[in-house]
């Protein structure tokens, strides 16, 4: 949902009329990990990336506050090329601008924040299959290259990555009947040259949006036995190598109502059905098809969540509140869950729908934002999360 494109399906989504199903807290199995504490996260590219309004630090000041310790940051593969990025064929030297993430990752260091990229498309005209910018097929190998690239520039500095936004929505990846298929080229190429690179940093699968939208996304867990070559009772399509990953990246948007309502739909997991993706990630590495490098399920990182402030779907700042504090607590209770993410800061200006925002434009705390922040300081206190650590020392950017 980290994008205008998105966000039209999203509060198309969101009108649906929701019916009962089962959930489950899916706390069994488990990649192990010595650190059961919740990371609380933030993403805000607007703000703290491309910096279009507001002020970056006073922002960071204000991620602080909330106790947020990770910031989501997407890497978007058209958009540090510059004007290589229009070339049909490859560069045999692609010059990528890096300077933005690493100014911003030394400034999150100051106030305790570890950044996380997502690497992700669209990609630049050489590299897609209709040779326009953009996510049509685009190519694996070429896609390796740049997430090596990345790696390499941020290692020491970044210790976490995950491959590709909202794989399952047309509107990340297309054509939509291969999107399984294109991930999965996708993600191994770039698992393999992130490992090679950086072999200390994570790497997240999945990213994956919450549930189906007829001709736009496919549901989350359909697409994920896809990936890994499975049918609907997980049994092997084909012969396909086991895929490895730190950790599985998920996106449990519920606009509509409560977060521990459940979601129709066996395949959709929303932040109320998590034991759906959980119980999948175990069946998958009780299979061998996707597991830790030790062998082990995957636990769970929640890297986008919010409900609307404005719009036709917005949610009283109250009952806002009480949800946000509601949904992190979820999280908080679930083992498998490592991290949970508020998506959007700042509220945008005028004319941008998707605004899940908690302080106004004009630096004002909304009650959800005081709500989740002394919610995240109690839980801090009695040690269910991870609290913020204060600046944190980084090795310097190269050639600085």
């Amino acid at each position: 949902m980290a994008s205008s494109g998105s966000a039209s399906a999203a509060l198309a989504a969101v009108l649906l009329v929701v019916s009962l199903a089962a959930a489950g807290c899916g706390k069994s199995g488990g990649s192990g990990g010595g650190n059961d504490k919740l990371e609380v996260a933030l993403q805000d590219d607007a703000v703290f990336l491309q910096r279009s309004y507001y002020d970056r630090d006073r922002a960071l000041a204000q991620a602080q506050q909330m106790g947020v310790t990770r910031l989501r940051v997407l890497v978007l593969w058209a958009r540090v090329p510059g004007a290589q990025a229009d070339t049909k064929s490859p560069p045999a030297h692609p010059a990528y601008d890096w300077s933005g993430y690493d100014s911003l990752i030394d400034d999150a260091a100051k106030y305790g924040i570890r950044v996380q990229l997502d690497v992700s498309g669209p990609a630049p005209a050489w590299a897609t299959g209709n040779h326009k910018q953009g996510v049509v097929k685009p190519n694996a190998r070429l896609f390796g290259q740049f997430a090596s690239a990345a790696a390499r520039h941020f290692d020491g500095r970044v210790d976490r990555y995950s491959v590709w936004n909202e794989p399952n929505y047309v509107g990340w990846l297309a054509p939509r009947h291969s999107e399984p298929s294109l991930y999965r080229a996708l993600y191994s190429h770039a698992y393999d040259a992130i490992k090679k690179a950086a072999p200390n940093a994570q790497v997240l699968i999945g990213e994956t949006a919450p549930y189906s939208e007829k001709g736009r996304a496919m549901a989350p867990l359909e697409f994920l036995r896809g990936v890994t070559c499975r049918t609907a009772i997980y049994a092997p399509v084909k012969h396909c190598a086991p895929l490895r990953a730190d950790g599985y990246a998920h996106h449990p948007y519920e606009f509509a109502n409560p977060p521990q309502a459940p979601y129709p739909g066996a395949d959709n997991v929303t932040v109320g059905t998590l034991g759906r993706l959980t119980s999948a990630l175990d069946r998958l590495a009780q299979a061998r098809a996707l597991t830790t490098p030790a062998g082990k399920p995957l636990d769970v990182y929640l890297t986008e969540f919010g409900y609307f402030a404005t719009g036709p779907v917005a949610v009283a700042p109250p009952k806002r509140a009480d949800y946000l504090k509601t949904a992190f607590d979820i999280a908080a209770r679930n083992k498998r869950v490592k991290e949970m993410l508020q998506y959007i800061l700042i509220s945008p200006p005028p004319g941008v729908r998707f605004n899940t925002s908690l302080i106004n434009l004009d630096g004002k705390a909304t009650l959800p934002f005081t709500a989740l922040s002394h919610w995240a300081h109690q839980n801090a206190k009695q040690g269910r999360v991870e609290p913020n650590p204060g600046p944190i020392q980084l090795p310097s950017a190269p050639g600085t």
